[in-house]
């Protein structure tokens, strides 16, 4: 039985992730649609707006046919290793192919650029970049510039640059994978609702919400119901309750335990530790910012303060891959594709029991991931959300579509 994976994030699920997964449905209708979803915190160093439980259940409904947990350290991790984790995860369950929303038609141009940046020749380049003091996604734009041919195309393509890491980390770990692009529909980056605009970007969608503006236009109807009502419910992070948790929990950390943190290199945890002594998470953030440490890489570190990720851990996931497949949520045809697959790694349903049936490393790597849904939860925006250990009384949904 083909499969087809997608990997996102669903921050939140909206019209253009409905567009992908039926065309999808309409080019490859034998195939099963498989997310391999971020869970509670997202690539850019947060929390997710809703849990991954809803946000696995909206999958469904908009055309997804199972949806598969990313494990924290991947899903927070740098674009490397969050593209690294995920291939690897599709390559031990077996999917075949990948999706992805790209703005470019020529599919090769991506895999040349791949080719070489994965020699060491393009390492070098890379690396001689970042060693200038710049942060390592305008290295790789620069190299992508001087050395790859069309290398404008793809640095004025945000999702086919993504697509790029995916292809990468294809070459290396799971050279059989196949892709399927589909045309980017909206833009990438947008923090605007356009009106008429039927594909908003996720920035756009988070920031509206934010606003508490109405997202109903920008929603597939199967789920807009439901997303309301857990809107309603208060069940969506409080991002400026979420600033005000880091901002504690940094202030009292010494430069000692910020340097065991992920990413916390070339003495950044001095400069870090003194930033703790401004009013607010936002100044503090300011003012240990330089060109190599972005926001979006800072953010990522605060997370890594609060969850406990430390270098050591980092490095294990990067070395030896997911330990493990949460299953979050399938239908019918998800259920039929479970039933006929042998993955090289646990599938985990009941969290009472993954313990046992992982590796001392798979351990770490759930433990995060129980942290990340707790403390998601803790910074939820009404008080009756914010409930502890969500994940033991979770059972994978399945839902009739």
């Amino acid at each position: 039985m083909k499969a087809i994976g997608i990997i996102c994030e669903y921050n939140p699920f909206h019209n253009g992730h409905s567009h992908q997964l039926h065309t999808l449905s309409n080019t490859h209708p034998d195939a099963v649609r498989i997310a391999i979803m971020s869970g509670s915190f997202v690539q850019r160093g947060e929390p997710a707006y809703f849990s991954k439980f809803d946000r696995a259940r909206w999958a469904i409904y908009g055309g997804a046919d199972v949806v598969i947990e990313l494990p924290t350290v991947y899903s927070l991790g740098s674009a490397e290793l969050f593209c690294t984790g995920a291939i690897r995860l599709m390559k031990a369950l077996h999917i075949n192919s990948i999706s992805f929303g790209s703005e470019l038609n020529n599919n090769m141009v991506l895999h040349e650029a791949a080719e070489f940046l994965n020699t060491k020749q393009g390492q070098d380049a890379i690396q001689r970049q970042v060693r200038t003091g710049v942060s390592y996604g305008t290295a790789l734009r620069q190299v992508i510039a001087e050395h790859v041919r069309n290398g404008e195309l793809i640095n004025n393509a945000p999702n086919a640059l993504l697509g790029l890491e995916y292809i990468r980390a294809a070459q290396q770990y799971f050279n059989d994978l196949s892709v399927v692009p589909i045309t980017r529909q909206s833009s990438h980056h947008s923090p605007l609702l356009p009106y008429g605009q039927e594909f908003p970007s996720g920035t756009a969608l988070r920031e509206a919400l934010i606003q508490y503006k109405a997202i109903d236009s920008y929603v597939p109807a199967s789920i807009i119901d439901d997303v309301n009502r857990v809107i309603k419910s208060g069940a969506y992070v409080d991002y400026e309750r979420y600033q005000d948790m880091l901002h504690g929990i940094n202030r009292l950390l010494s430069t000692v335990e910020l340097e065991r943190y992920g990413d916390f290199t070339e003495g950044i945890e001095y400069r870090w530790y003194q930033a703790m002594r401004q009013t607010n998470w936002t100044d503090a953030l300011e003012e240990i910012k330089t060109k190599r440490y972005t926001y979006a890489r800072l953010r990522r570190m605060a997370a890594y303060t609060a969850l406990h990720i430390t270098k050591s851990i980092l490095q294990e996931a990067h070395m030896l891959g997911p330990q493990y497949a949460r299953l979050l949520a399938f239908n019918q045809r998800g259920r039929t594709w479970l039933k006929h697959k042998t993955p090289s790694i646990p599938v985990i349903q009941k969290w009472a029991k993954a313990h046992s049936m992982v590796s001392i490393c798979g351990k770490e790597m759930l433990c995060i991931d129980m942290k990340a849904t707790d403390l998601q939860a803790y910074v939820f925006k009404a008080p009756a959300a914010r409930t502890g250990h969500d994940d033991f009384r979770y059972s994978p949904q399945y839902i009739e579509t």
